[in-house]
């Protein structure tokens, strides 16, 4: 019986490579990241923990291409993303990135089906075909019954979970997540982080998520600490091989 190839062996879906990034503060100059590299690979939680000012939002922007780095390059797919064009740039975000925030990012005039729904016409799809999707999107993270409603009737966790709702309906290859919990208590924050484990586990997904939100940490399959824009430490919490956890 042959011994099942580990996913860490095959190529990261996402790469910073020797990446710097500083910026002013009045007359100073603050350098966040320092010469920083770092391999994350699809089908994972990936975890980037350490404290306020550490570069972790920093390290996500550049990774997802809402900033480019000083020095350095980031690479989403084996494309270096600084070297996109704006155009091309947003294409790339449209159709294989998705961003879940803090602050949730709701239209107040919206239900939770159109607040899914809206992005998928971007993408092209029909009326029909986006409703069904975002319908399926919401009852994957447990709010179908509540996909009339608008943001004023829900609840925190609710209002997250439509969030990661609408990032998840397009089925991105990449879901950035910051501090995707800290505004929510202990239930709403364990279930959250649940659900983007489960997402980067059943769609294969490269899921990279930036918090100090320790309740997340063991949903994580992987938690990287931060300090002072470099990597102090690299753990695997779940060993992953192609089609088994161990």
């Amino acid at each position: 019986m042959s011994t099942p190839t580990p996913l860490l062996a095959t190529k990261p879906t996402l790469e910073a490579l020797r990446i710097s990034k500083a910026f002013l503060s009045g007359m100073v100059q603050v350098q966040v990241l320092r010469s920083l590299s770092l391999s994350v690979y699809a089908g994972e939680l990936t975890l980037i923990s350490g404290p306020s000012g550490c570069g972790k939002s920093t390290l996500l922007s550049l990774l997802s291409g809402l900033q480019h780095p000083d020095a350095g390059e980031a690479h989403a797919l084996g494309q270096d993303l600084s070297k996109m064009k704006r155009s091309e740039l947003d294409t790339f975000r449209l159709h294989h990135t998705g961003f879940v925030f803090q602050g949730f990012n709701l239209f107040p005039a919206l239900t939770a089906q159109e607040q899914v729904q809206l992005p998928l016409g971007y993408l092209g799809m029909s009326d029909k075909e986006s409703a069904k999707r975002a319908l399926q999107a919401l009852e994957s993270v447990g709010l179908s019954h509540r996909s009339h409603m608008r943001p004023a009737q829900l609840s925190g966790g609710e209002k997250q979970r439509v969030a990661i709702a609408r990032a998840i309906a397009k089925e991105p290859k990449f879901l950035f997540a910051d501090e995707p919990t800290s505004a929510l208590d202990a239930e709403n924050g364990q279930r959250v982080a649940d659900i983007l484990q489960r997402f980067a586990s059943t769609h294969q997904a490269t899921v990279l998520c930036v918090s100090h939100d320790p309740r997340l940490v063991r949903h994580a399959d992987r938690v990287i600490g931060m300090e002072d824009g470099m990597i102090r430490s690299d753990r695997r919490l779940h060993v992953r091989t192609e089609g088994v956890t161990a």
